[in-house]
This record gives C-alpha cells, structure tokens and sequence, in this order.
C-alpha cells in the first residue's frame, strides 16, 4: 500500500543534497520542478537541458531515501518520473 507524501517533502530530499528548485529564486535557472499529482504521488520534471540524466541522478537520490521511482515516457510527453513511497499509512 502506497501512503501519502507531500511534493515539499521530495523538493526537500532533492534540495538537502544538493539539486536545484527550478521554481525557487529570483530568476529561472535549470533544475527540477515536482508538482503534487495526487495525496500519494508527486511527479517530477527536469526544466533544462540534459533531461534524462538529470531524471537519472534525481531518482538515484529519491530510490535511496526510500521512495518508489518509477521513470514514465510517452511519445507525446517530456519525460518524467512517478514518485510513491510505500509503506502503511501513518495515523
């Protein structure tokens, strides 16, 4: 069973080793972006180049903290990764 987590919580991971908040700053700079998607599940997007290594080294630090990374692509779609955390639900 997935439980929920909270996109502060992965932008806090991503950001506590090192990984930059596009959406944090005064000005744009290349980084990641992670939208909640639903109470369990956060979706995270690479804005600049190098896309897919990016997403490659973001979910290498998610996998480590414990969380489920599931890589999602489709032909019409920028790639992105799915992000859960299982486990049961805390009260």
């Amino acid at each position: 069973m997935h439980r929920r987590i909270a996109a502060a919580e992965i932008a806090r991971t991503l950001t506590a080793r090192g990984h930059t908040n596009t959406l944090t700053g005064p000005a744009w700079r290349p980084g990641y972006r992670a939208p909640q998607a639903s109470p369990k599940t956060v979706r995270l997007w690479h804005d600049g180049p190098d896309e897919t290594e990016h997403l490659d080294r973001y979910a290498e630090v998610l996998r480590e903290a414990g969380y489920t990374v599931t890589v999602e692509q489709s032909a019409r779609q920028r790639p992105r990764i799915k992000i859960t955390r299982q486990g049961e639900e805390q009260p």
